[in-house]
């Protein structure tokens, strides 16, 4: 009988579902970033799978508030398309490749591509670690949110709101939002 152990990640991640521009042999192009650790970045809807080994990245990174001392009407004021933003850049490697997947149709239909972050300045760092840290705290918000909509009524439009701010979709059943946010925070540290 074997035992299977939960792998812990050495970074917490977080989703992240922004447009990434990465440099490879002279050329930039687009990917859809999936999720984001002060470790590394999990991309989808590659432009090219990089040849080089070692590759740039840049993108706009949100700077999210903590949202559990919103109002419902302080979180209708905030706007997903004019929060702050930073500008991140980074120099990483390929350590997840399709073909190396748990699913051998998962490279062929959604090739999901892992880099692991080797140069980076300290400032940007930072504001990665804030990123993954806020993250987290909302989604366990979300969760507490969703747990006592039977309590206040002022829950559900709150929850709502910030399902939006946060890139879910506002528009999915509470029970459904339940599972994602669920399987978003058990996947911050564990495999």
């Amino acid at each position: 009988m074997t035992v299977k152990t939960a792998y812990q990640r050495k970074y917490l991640r977080a989703p992240f579902t922004q447009d990434v521009l990465y440099g490879d042999g002279g050329f930039v192009h687009k990917a859809k970033a999936l999720n984001l650790s002060e470790g590394g970045i999990l991309l989808s809807e590659l432009g090219c799978i990089p040849a080089d080994e070692c590759i740039s990245f840049m993108f706009q990174l949100p700077r999210y508030s903590l949202f559990k001392n919103f109002h419902l009407e302080d979180l209708r004021q905030v706007n997903r398309e004019q929060l702050e933003t930073s500008t991140i850049r980074f120099n990483a490697h390929m350590v997840r490749k399709p073909g190396n997947t748990p699913s051998a149709t998962e490279g062929v239909f959604s090739p999901k591509v892992g880099f692991e972050i080797k140069e980076i300045a300290p400032i940007y760092q930072k504001y990665i670690y804030e990123y993954v840290d806020v993250f987290s705290s909302n989604l366990i918000y979300m969760q507490v949110l969703i747990d006592t909509l039977q309590s206040d009524q002022t829950n559900l439009p709150k929850l709502r709101l910030l399902s939006h701010i946060l890139g879910y979709d506002q528009n999915d059943k509470v029970a459904y939002l339940r599972k994602v946010i669920e399987h978003d925070y058990k996947s911050l540290q564990w495999l």
